[in-house]
């Protein structure tokens, strides 16, 4: 299978497992906030907020890990491998441990006053953030493993354990909701349960699938290759400070400003972000292992053409969803929610805009990475969204509206996606009016003409469930005025080598009906 072919089949694998997840989460979210209610909800959003505040270093170790072996897969080197993966599992358990530990630790600085948690809820928040370390432990120890099938492009089971993850959700839902005791506590401990569970299907299959998950031994610890690999996370474990400290820090600014009912209308917000980011999302898996492969077999030109690549589609994917959400945003909440928390339009408005601003410029990102210069990067790029916290702290200060936050928010994401262009060029070579030429001005159009046709559709279709219409122009216009105004000549080749292929098989299976 070709890398186009290969790309296509799985963000198709995605889109189908994101599908599946997607339905699963706005139902058994509905169920959770109606049992828990909002303050028990907002607790549990609080709480999380608070660990994935602190659990940087998995998604960084996660992301050092899958660079290394994305990299190192381009020289074909197994035995490198080998040593990546030795020395990242070993790294990954002993990091684990400390920074659980340092966790528990912090417990009686956060629940004696730090926290804005109703005294007679204290005792059950603290159960919640013991259950959340335990999925945190377990979901770190599952990273390499993962980390090893997203190098080896195998979306597919990865994308049946995640199907499998959110399956398991809905009789916890339900459980939930039919518990007569404490159903906060209930639904922390089963949520646990399922990170040991996911664990146990990447690590059996990875020890049978890949040769180089299995002999770990401590005595193979290379020092120098771990000295390499820490540098490169240590920065990275930067970068999410930033993004994570940024994003999670707000939660905590608006809880000491507004209390944990607000706290549920953030959560709710970033929920609706992650279940519509999917789309690009799902393209970046399917994509960043050829952009990390083709650095590390000396290809800059393709590299920075896939990152090029990355951004459009990522935005285009993104924005199919993002657009007809941004409009309809109060009907889709009421019919997904019984009771909307205030102030859940705003948050959901404000976070898929942040998001749809990130995904212009995510492709070189990911180059950066793969070029390994993390260290200037993530002081110049990175640091620059964590100013989001101090200037929301001032606005509330200044008593400024609760906007006001979301508004920095969106401003120093923008910041970032631009700086990314003049940071790339100087690392890696690229040409900024080259990404303009085939990036921006080709995505101009459909996304101005996909905007009018949704916002013309919503303005007229003033019935019930008249905003899935929204849904559905948005569906037909954006393919289309891309596929005609927005692509580039050797992507539209690609495209409609793609397409023919598709009719090819169809062609074929309608035949092979026809005869039987």
């Amino acid at each position: 299978m070709n890398s186009s072919s290969r790309v296509i089949l799985n963000t198709t694998i995605q889109y189908i497992r994101t599908i599946i997840t997607t339905i699963v989460a706005l139902y058994t979210t509905r169920l959770i906030l109606s049992a828990l209610g909002e303050n028990d909800y907002g607790i549990y959003a609080l709480v999380g907020s608070v660990i994935a505040m602190l659990s940087f270093i998995k998604s960084s170790l996660a992301g050092t890990t899958y660079r290394f072996l994305s990299y190192n897969q381009g020289k074909k080197d197994i035995e490198l491998l080998k040593k990546v993966f030795n020395n990242s599992v070993i790294t990954q358990s002993a990091i684990s441990l400390f920074l659980v530990s340092i966790l528990i630790a912090l417990i009686p600085f956060l629940f004696n006053g730090f926290l804005n948690i109703p005294q007679n809820r204290t005792g059950a928040a603290i159960w919640v953030y013991c259950f959340m370390l335990i999925s945190l432990f377990f979901s770190m120890q599952s990273t390499p493993y993962l980390a090893t099938l997203i190098s080896h492009e195998n979306i597919l089971y990865a994308s049946i354990v995640q199907i499998i993850d959110s399956l398991i959700k809905i009789p916890i839902a339900l459980a939930v909701v039919w518990f007569p005791h404490d159903k906060l506590k209930l639904y922390a401990a089963l949520i646990a349960g399922i990170e040991i569970i996911n664990f146990l299907f990447y690590y059996i299959y990875s020890k049978i699938k890949y040769e180089e998950t299995t002999n770990i031994k401590f005595k193979d610890f290379d020092k120098n290759l771990f000295k390499e690999i820490f540098s490169f996370a240590g920065w990275n474990i930067y970068s999410e400070i930033c993004i994570i400290g940024r994003t999670q820090g707000v939660a905590i600014i608006i809880n000491k400003f507004y209390g944990t009912a607000v706290n549920a209308a953030y959560g709710i917000g970033s929920s609706v972000s992650g279940m519509t980011s999917f789309l690009s999302s799902s393209l970046q898996t399917a994509i960043n292992p050829q952009l990390i492969r083709a650095e590390g077999s000396n290809d800059r030109f393709k590299m920075l053409r896939i990152a090029e690549i990355s951004s459009k589609f990522s935005t285009l994917l993104l924005a199919l969803l993002a657009f007809p959400l941004l409009i309809e945003m109060d009907s889709v909440l009421s019919l997904w929610l019984k009771d909307v928390p205030k102030y859940t339009n705003m948050f959901c408005s404000f976070i898929v805009l942040t998001a749809l601003v990130d995904q212009l410029t995510t492709g070189c990102a990911t180059a950066n990475m793969a070029i390994g210069n993390i260290k200037q990067y993530s002081l110049v790029i990175n640091s620059i969204k964590f100013l989001t916290i101090p200037f929301s702290i001032m606005c509330l200060l200044l008593n400024l509206p609760l906007y006001s936050v979301m508004i920095c928010f969106l401003f120093f994401e923008f910041v970032c996606a631009v700086l990314r262009l003049p940071f790339l060029k100087k690392t890696g070579g690229l040409i900024i009016s080259d990404f303009v030429k085939r990036v921006f001005k080709p995505i101009f159009l459909p996304l101005l003409i996909t905007l009018i046709a949704c916002l013309l559709c919503s303005y007229f279709c003033k019935f019930e469930w008249g905003f899935l219409l929204t849904f559905i122009v948005s569906a037909i216009t954006l393919p289309l005025s891309t596929y005609f105004l927005g692509l580039c000549n050797d992507e539209k080749i690609i495209i409609n080598e793609l397409l023919l292929k598709f009719l090819s098989i169809f062609k074929k299976n309608i035949n092979l009906i026809i005869r039987e």
